[in-house]
């Protein structure tokens, strides 16, 4: 649990086999980028378990390479619920685990950096086995996708793009 306020640099390298991350309080809990990234690639990473994300926010992330995203999703399942991603990068990535599945409920992605040439995608959803994005709003992107996804099965349910 997270409570409401600013984690300015805070990020995580997530590998539990099971785990909630639930903010808290009145307002959204912010996680801030401040210079610093898990493994140089985004605030928060999730390498595998059954993985939930929920009413948390995700601001400003920047890599070196210019691939910082709020969240990166390598594999297991992770369920994205209530969460913001605003100005980052990438809002949320995923790697390419064939197995892997994404949720992603009730989430907003939007306010692209400005970045001519940059093509950051808001959602950029790689080859894993399945995605559903429901009741979530996409917008104020630049140059790259709104929502970008390659899984094997994927539902755009209730969305505004």
């Amino acid at each position: 649990m997270l409570l409401s306020g600013t984690y300015k640099g805070a990020t995580a390298v997530i590998e539990h086999k099971k785990l909630t991350i639930r903010g808290q309080g009145q307002t959204r809990p912010v996680i801030q980028f401040d210079g610093k990234l898990a493994s140089g690639r985004a605030l928060f990473i999730v390498k595998g378990g059954d993985i939930r994300l929920e009413n948390l926010e995700f601001r400003g992330a920047r890599a070196a390479d210019g691939d910082g995203a709020g969240v990166r999703f390598e594999g297991g399942r992770l369920e994205v619920v209530r969460c913001a991603f605003y100005d980052n990068e990438h809002g949320l990535v995923t790697g390419n685990a064939r197995d892997a599945e994404l949720s992603v409920i009730e989430s907003e992605f939007a306010h692209a950096p400005r970045e001519v040439g940059g093509l950051n995608h808001l959602l950029y959803v790689g080859t894993i086995g399945r995605f559903t994005l429901t009741g979530s709003r996409l917008f104020n992107g630049f140059e790259g996708h709104l929502v970008k996804a390659r899984a094997r099965e994927t539902q755009l349910l209730y969305n505004m793009l």
